[in-house]
C-alpha cells in the first residue's frame, strides 16, 4: 500500500506596485522639489501680495459690528492666492512638460492620471494655504483681526485651490507652449477675480449678476472665506448679515460648499477627457 503525499500549491509571489496614493505623494514631493527651483512659480507667489496693495489704498467703511470693508476685502482675497497660483502654475509646467514628451513617458510607464494631477493640487494648495497662514498671522500680529473660524477658511482656501488648479489643467490643451499658456491663463485669472467679490464686492453687482456668478467657482469660496473671518452670516449679503456659532456658520456655508465641490467634479471629468499628453495629438 503507498501512500501519496500531495503538497500544498505554491504561494503567489507576485508583488503589488504602490498604491495610488504613494505615487501621488511621491510625485508631490518631486513637484514640491521643481517648484522651489522654478523661477516662474515664485512670480505667481509674488503676485497675491500685489493683489493685496490695491484693497489697502482704498478708504475703509464700517459694514457691521467691528468689521470693516478692510477686513471682508482681506478675508476674500486670500481666495486669490490659490486662483493665481491654481490656473497659472499647471498650465504652464504642464505645457512644458508636454512639449518635451514628459507627459508622454509618464503615461507610457503606466503612472496613473490620478497621481500625476494629484500631486500638482498638492503642491498648489499646500502653498496657498501656507501663504494664507502667513498673510494673516502677519496680520493680527500688526493688531488685526485673527479669523473666527480658521478651520472653514482652510477648506474655502483648499476647495478654490483644487478647483483653479484643474481650471489650469483644462487650458493646457488649448495652448502650443508655455510661452502661450502664461498669456492665455491671464484670461480666466482676471474673468474670476472680478467676478468672484476678490477686487468688487458682490453687493454691488446688479441682483441677476450677482445670482449668477454665485453659482462660479470663485464667488462661494470668497463669501466663505468672509464667513469664517469674521464669524457672520454673509451667504446672503452684508446687508442684515448676523453673528452665528459655529454649528450655524458651517450650516450657512454648506451650499457654497455645495457648488465648489460640484464645479470640482465636473473640472476633473473634464480634464480626464480633454487633456492632451502628446503634443502632436489632435
Amino acid at each position: 500500500m503507498s501512500t501519496t503525499a500531495t503538497r500544498p500549491p505554491a504561494r503567489g509571489t507576485a508583488r503589488t506596485g504602490p498604491s495610488t496614493l504613494n505615487r501621488t505623494l511621491r510625485l508631490a514631493r518631486t513637484e514640491f522639489t521643481l517648484f522651489v527651483r522654478y523661477k516662474t512659480a515664485l512670480m505667481y507667489l509674488i503676485m497675491p501680495a500685489i493683489l493685496f496693495m490695491p484693497l489697502w489704498s482704498t478708504p475703509s467703511a464700517p459694514v457691521f459690528g467691528d468689521f470693516t470693508t478692510h477686513d471682508l476685502s482681506l478675508a476674500s482675497a486670500v481666495i486669490g492666492i490659490g486662483l493665481m497660483l491654481g490656473i497659472g502654475h499647471p498650465s504652464n509646467v504642464f505645457a512644458a512638460r508636454r512639449e518635451s514628451l514628459v507627459l508622454k513617458r509618464l503615461r507610457v510607464s503606466g503612472v496613473p492620471q490620478t497621481a500625476i494631477f494629484g500631486s500638482v493640487t498638492v503642491v498648489v494648495v499646500v502653498f496657498s494655504v501656507a501663504l494664507t497662514a502667513v498673510i494673516l498671522g502677519a496680520v493680527a500680529a500688526l493688531g488685526g483681526k485673527v479669523p473666527a473660524d480658521p478651520v472653514m477658511l482652510a477648506v474655502a482656501v483648499l476647495l478654490s485651490s483644487v478647483a483653479m488648479t484643474l481650471v489650469g489643467l483644462l487650458i493646457t490643451p488649448l495652448v502650443r507652449s508655455a510661452e502661450s499658456a502664461q498669456m492665455f491663463s491671464v484670461v480666466p485669472m482676471m474673468a474670476l477675480l472680478l467676478t468672484g467679490g476678490i477686487f468688487l464686492p458682490l453687493d454691488l453687482l446688479p441682483e441677476p449678476v450677482r445670482v449668477v456668478v454665485q453659482f462660479l467657482p470663485v464667488a462661494p469660496a470668497a463669501e466663505m472665506a468672509q464667513a469664517a473671518y469674521t464669524g457672520y452670516d454673509v451667504f446672503g449679503g452684508y446687508e442684515g448679515a448676523e453673528a452665528l456659532g459655529t454649528a450655524a456658520l458651517w450650516v450657512g456655508a454648506l451650499p457654497a460648499i455645495g457648488v465648489m465641490a460640484a464645479w470640482i467634479v465636473v473640472l476633473s471629468l473634464l480634464v480626464r477627457r480633454y487633456f492632451k499628453w502628446d503634443p502632436r495629438q489632435p
